[in-house]
């Protein structure tokens, strides 16, 4: 696996001056937002499995599978800035890499599952195969970068950042599969507002988490700067985890009624 001359200044430069203020505090603010998401992640699963054990749904089966993927996707991902920054191991940090795009992708097609499943259930199977077609050209583009290295992928101020025609692709395979439940939800609520408003003003919620998470998941690869957009996945899961929760206070406020 190739890695780019600025790994090797920027190790240089930090052996020598040591991390910049801004990177420290950027580094220390990313670290305890995932430690909030991931503790309302495991709430999330408790919920999840709860809810699976008395209805045993697809659905839910689908939105669970897709956050257990996302908590040991992020544990690589704080793996990947450990092995390239401290530990100085770009070969597994790119292991790592590589291991945390496979699960990502899992957890976004369950999600869009879910999404499908819980509104347009008749459509599923044509999204299925759209979706499958999609992350198969995105994850098979960002191996290929990871593994030719420069000039397709750069490791530069603690961040991979992929060349323009690789974010190109990205961006086109990625958006598409970011879009869809996010726009499913808020079409469904809409639908179905005249008839069953509590139901609605829920997928609106749950339109506007995966929003928040789609968009913090876009922005982690863009640029070193852009990363405090990360700050999204704990609005993100407490939306989620309130959705499946649904404590009597929810349940006032959006009308739900049993």
């Amino acid at each position: 696996m190739a890695v780019s001359w600025e790994y090797y200044v920027q190790i240089a430069l930090n052996s020598i001056f040591g991390p910049s203020p801004s990177f420290q505090l950027l580094s220390l603010i990313s670290l305890i937002i995932f430690i909030i998401a991931g503790a309302f992640s495991i709430g999330i699963i408790n919920e999840l499995y709860k809810n699976y054990k008395q209805r045993a749904t697809v659905e839910t089966l689908l939105f669970l599978i897709g956050i257990i993927t996302l908590i040991p996707s992020n544990i690589f991902l704080v793996l990947v800035n450990l092995f390239y920054w401290i530990l100085v191991l770009p070969e597994i940090a790119e292991i790592c890499i590589l291991i945390t795009l496979l699960l990502t992708q899992v957890t976004v097609l369950c999600i869009d599952l879910f999404a499908i499943r819980m509104t347009f259930p008749k459509r599923y199977k044509i999204v299925l195969f759209v979706l499958l077609l999609l992350a198969v050209i995105n994850i098979t583009t960002q191996y290929w970068a990871t593994l030719q290295g420069p000039p397709y992928l750069i490791f530069y101020e603690y961040t991979t950042i992929y060349s323009i025609d690789i974010q190109i692709i990205r961006f086109i395979t990625l958006v598409p599969v970011m879009v869809i439940p996010i726009s499913v939800f808020y079409y469904y609520a809409v639908k179905i507002r005249e008839e069953n408003r509590a139901q609605s003003n829920r997928s609106l919620w749950l339109g506007t988490g995966i929003l928040f998470f789609a968009f913090a998941l876009l922005m982690l690869s863009i640029a070193s700067v852009t990363r405090i957009f990360v700050i999204l996945f704990i609005p993100s899961a407490i939306i989620f985890y309130v959705c499946f929760s649904m404590p009597e206070w929810f349940k006032r406020r959006i009308g739900w009624t049993e």
